[in-house]
């Protein structure tokens, strides 16, 4: 946030007579929560990939525990629905982090 706001384009904001809090809101938290945006996703992908070594643990029952009854089982269409349905949560968990970059950088855009 400190490179942010010694960015020129926020020092041209304030040059313009914009308010602090607009200048530090609508500038530089926007082009700063980026990098925040991006680590985010990836840690709750791992808490997601985690959640197995928490069920085994607790033995509470949820789908990490019965990706690992499946394997145990050998049940093997269980086991690809639970990775096709973990893998189609990160999917769709970067599809909103990518919208979201899209929303707070105006610079980024989809064709």
């Amino acid at each position: 946030m400190l490179d942010e706001l010694s960015r020129p384009y926020v020092t041209t904001a304030r040059a313009k007579g914009l308010q602090e809090g607009q200048t530090v809101v609508r500038h530089a938290l926007r082009n700063a929560a980026i990098p925040v945006i991006t680590l985010t996703a990836d840690e709750v992908a791992g808490l997601i990939n985690g959640a197995v070594v928490i069920e085994v643990i607790f033995a509470w029952p949820g789908i990490g525990l019965l990706a690992l009854d499946a394997i145990e089982r050998r049940d093997f269409p269980v086991v690809q629905a639970d990775v096709m349905l973990v893998a189609a949560v990160v999917v769709l968990l970067n599809l909103v982090v990518d919208l979201t970059y899209a929303y707070m950088d105006p610079r980024i855009r989809y064709a």
